[in-house]
């Protein structure tokens, strides 16, 4: 009885390897998706297996929607180093196992990552990297992306670790909408600008009545000059 239960266990699994449902597969390692990142918060993901190749692309991004679901890992790890004030963007870099273990380790000093295919010596809205050619031996290959500002951000990744599959399209979330202002909260109309200066000239143009009668005084004394003049030439 025992050897019969022992068969079909056996049959059983060979029908689901011929059917192509191992428990790790190649294609479980193409994929993308939304990250949501605290300050100073580490996002990370590693291939399911062993592999010489990565493509991925990563944007930041304004929106409302939430991070995915069973995507990628979170950890709070060291404080990443100050940044320059006014340098907007994520920290990306690309690691092995080992690597990523050691950033996001609290207690970690140093981390290693390959600088061709990350960009991680200055933070970026955007990073977009390929491995080519593969590496030359097969490894578990790591991504992290850490966020060194103070504030919370999000990003769409797009990430391969397959050879011959490249990063599928990137995912661009609608960005949030404009909230309309409420009828009750329009905002009434500046006074328009005074044309008059504060301090005019003598014989400035207003509409008040002392301007009226320096204007006038203004006219007789042009007028008697006038006349003097006259009489002058005159005689």
């Amino acid at each position: 009885m025992k050897n019969n239960i022992k068969v079909i266990i056996c049959v059983i699994n060979f029908f689901l390897i011929l059917q192509g449902i191992p428990t790790i597969r190649a294609q479980d390692d193409v994929y993308r998706g939304i990250g949501v990142l605290a300050s100073t918060q580490t996002w990370y993901t590693c291939s399911k297996q062993l592999t010489n190749y990565i493509s991925y692309e990563m944007k930041v991004v304004e929106t409302d929607q939430e991070k995915s679901s069973n995507f990628g890992t979170y950890a709070q790890g060291p404080t990443p180093p100050p940044i320059q004030q006014g340098i907007l963007g994520l920290l990306t870099y690309v690691t092995n196992y080992t690597g990523i273990q050691k950033s996001i380790d609290p207690n970690g000093i140093t981390s290693i990552y390959w600088p061709e295919l990350s960009c991680f010596e200055f933070p970026a809205l955007e990073c977009k990297r390929e491995k080519i050619p593969p590496f030359a031996s097969s490894l578990i290959v790591c991504i992290g992306i850490t966020n060194p500002q103070n504030v919370e951000k999000k990003f769409t990744l797009s990430i391969s670790f397959v050879e011959g599959k490249q990063s599928p399209p990137l995912y661009i979330p609608p960005t949030p909408p404009i909230p309309s202002p409420s009828p009750g909260s329009t905002k009434s109309k500046p006074p328009p600008p005074n044309d008059i200066p504060t301090n005019p000239p003598f014989f400035y143009a207003t509409n008040n009545g002392l301007s009226i009668i320096l204007s006038n005084i203004n006219v007789i004394g042009l007028s008697s000059t006038i006349i003097m003049t006259t009489i002058f030439i005159i005689l």
